[in-house]
């Protein structure tokens, strides 16, 4: 049965379901993009899975062969590299930002977030420190009022989203010290330290997919 939403909301719905399809890898990292069984399969016509289709290509999710066709995007540890690059500069400035005037109850929500899952981070329960993980990030970007920015991102987020599927990257023990550190920076007002810290605390995170990629390649 086809959807009756009018065409933005219909575009937006397919969208929205065809980006879950690949962040849960129901549709996995290569897969072809088929229009005519997706198109069955969302039960919509053509045209909103053309243009969810398009703009999953320019996030990222998808990819565009020399043929016309689209892929599913594939996520080597370079591009995931790349991704926690953009990010550190990225949160790393939003940090610069709010530091100055972020108000006590952001700060207070931000560390009640994080002590609720110390037990967490110091018995390693990834599942549900990664929870807060996302949690404490997704809040301080959307703290930032500055749209393109958020736009920017949004796009970076979801594909970490993809990447870390399977869990976090490092130990909740070593990662929960940096969140109070942002934290306490934050509370200080001081932006300069603020985004110190945050692109430390992403930096770690890349040097180590570094050092696996390196063993990998060896």
């Amino acid at each position: 049965m086809k959807l009756t939403a009018s065409t933005d909301s219909l575009e937006d719905r397919v969208y929205f379901e065809l980006r879950e399809m690949i962040l849960s890898k129901t549709l996995v990292s290569g897969a072809k993009l088929v229009q005519e069984d997706l198109a069955e399969r969302l039960g919509v016509s053509r045209t909103p899975l053309r243009s969810a289709i398009a703009r999953l290509e320019r996030e990222n999710f998808v990819a565009i062969s020399a043929r016309g066709e689209a892929h599913v995007a594939e996520f080597g540890p370079q591009q995931i590299i790349d991704v926690f690059e953009i990010r550190a500069v990225l949160e790393g400035l939003i940090c610069r930002l709010l530091a100055p005037g972020i108000e006590r109850k952001h700060t207070i929500y931000l560390r009640s977030l994080m002590t609720s899952v110390e037990d967490a981070a110091m018995t390693e329960d990834h599942v549900t420190y990664r929870e807060a993980d996302v949690e404490f990030h997704t809040y301080l970007t959307n703290l930032v009022a500055d749209g393109v920015l958020n736009r920017m991102l949004e796009s970076i987020q979801m594909v970490m989203s993809m990447a870390l599927f399977h869990g976090i990257l490092r130990s909740p023990r070593e990662t929960y010290v940096e969140h109070l550190a942002i934290i306490d920076a934050l509370e200080s007002h001081d932006a300069d330290e603020a985004e110190r810290v945050m692109i430390e605390h992403i930096r770690k995170t890349i040097d180590l997919l570094k050092s696996r990629q390196e063993q990998t390649e060896d």
